[in-house]
């Protein structure tokens, strides 16, 4: 019996016949939790804080403490890490508030973009389907005005596709717009211009939004962290990250 491809490999031959059949296709990936694992900047964040005189004197035991913690990547914030060291907020509620609009303040802008590191299959797999015709979007609840430039950044230093008119970047105009409204607006009206759309996401607030306003979207679930305010869909496609058997049978980028 012939194995049943799995989804990713289903986008590339989706792509391959769109190519064939000379049908527009777009392939939109988020990027936080999505092409991007998190792990590293949180992780800069939090010891950047820990190492600071002023509150290694202020708060010398939670520093101490913060410093042991290890983030992992299916951590949502700061509470899972730093719960694992020992350190709850019920017992150390000045320093959480501290530490949060530290986080709060350097996760959301352009200084420690540097630290992500792309989830595994990531850079190839956005490769192999550019490699089959696909027009390749990003599209993230980042905003322009503070993380436009470390976005870009990191995009070009991990090879993946950027820089011409098949492959571009679309952050929030603004802070504040709700993410899963923006991102359902820009798929509305790509629908409109590309016969094949598949969306790669990993928070099921989004996701279920598409998935209610925009059925002819293809959706693919990456199930790493997310908020926890809703459940994916259960028959929503879903894998871990990109490298699963589309790499393994020859499939991968030129």
């Amino acid at each position: 019996m012939r194995e049943a491809p799995s989804i990713l490999r289903k986008a590339l031959e989706s792509a391959r016949g769109a190519r064939r059949d000379r049908e527009p296709f777009l392939a939109v990936f988020d990027l936080d939790s999505t092409l991007y694992d998190l792990t590293g900047r949180v992780q800069k964040i939090i010891e950047t804080f820990a190492h600071d005189p002023e509150r290694r004197k202020k708060y010398p035991e939670a520093c101490e403490k913060t410093l042991a913690a290890r983030i992992h990547p299916q951590d949502w914030g700061l509470k899972e890490g730093l719960g694992r060291a020992g350190l709850r907020e019920a017992d150390h509620p000045d320093f959480f508030s501290e530490l949060h609009s530290h986080w709060l303040h350097f996760f959301f802008n352009n200084a420690y973009l540097g630290e992500d590191r792309p989830m595994p299959g990531a850079v190839e797999f956005v490769r192999a389907l550019e490699n089959e015709g696909a027009h390749i979007m990003y599209l993230t609840g980042r905003d322009t005005g503070r993380m436009r430039d470390g976005t870009l950044a990191s995009l070009r230093a991990w090879g993946f596709p950027l820089g011409h008119e098949r492959a571009r970047l679309l952050l929030k105009p603004e802070p504040g717009l709700n993410d899963a409204r923006f991102k359902l607006s820009v798929l509305q009206n790509e629908v409109r211009a590309y016969r094949h759309v598949w969306l790669f996401e990993n928070e099921p607030v989004n996701l279920n939004l598409v998935r209610e306003n925009c059925p002819g979207v293809n959706l693919v679930f990456i199930e790493t962290t997310h908020s926890g305010r809703e459940r994916a869909a259960p028959e929503l496609a879903r894998v871990p990250h990109f490298e699963t058997d589309w790499l393994c049978k020859g499939e991968g980028a030129s």
